[in-house]
């Protein structure tokens, strides 16, 4: 192998290694993120069990779940869980472009 060659080689995979090491330095724009709910009450809820977002804040997510999904320019899912003849337990999703809101709850009927 000629040094012009072997100098080329390493520049290229000190491209590749720098290439590599940037994505680890930058994650990637998923931003996923599991938010507190502490002891789950105070929510609007019964209890609120879990939350998560995409793409946005947990203050926007604490702010979607105390209003219930119903706020300007978000769409919200029910899905029902499980249900008791006493209480159900159920995750609304909710979104506005690419954010996205999870979170589940048992509520007592």
């Amino acid at each position: 192998m000629s040094l012009k060659a072997g100098v080329a080689g390493a520049a290229a995979a000190l491209i590749a290694l720098g290439a590599s090491t940037g994505a680890l330095a930058h994650p990637a724009a998923h931003n996923a993120a599991a938010c507190s709910v502490g002891s789950g009450e105070g929510y609007g809820y019964t209890y609120l069990t879990s939350l998560s977002v995409s793409h946005t804040t947990c203050a926007t997510g604490v702010k979607l779940v105390r209003h219930k999904g119903k706020l300007s320019g978000w769409r919200c899912t029910k899905k029902v869980l499980d249900t008791s003849p006493v209480q159900y337990d159920a995750r609304m999703t909710c979104t506005d472009h690419s954010s996205r809101v999870t979170y589940m709850f048992t509520q007592n009927t």
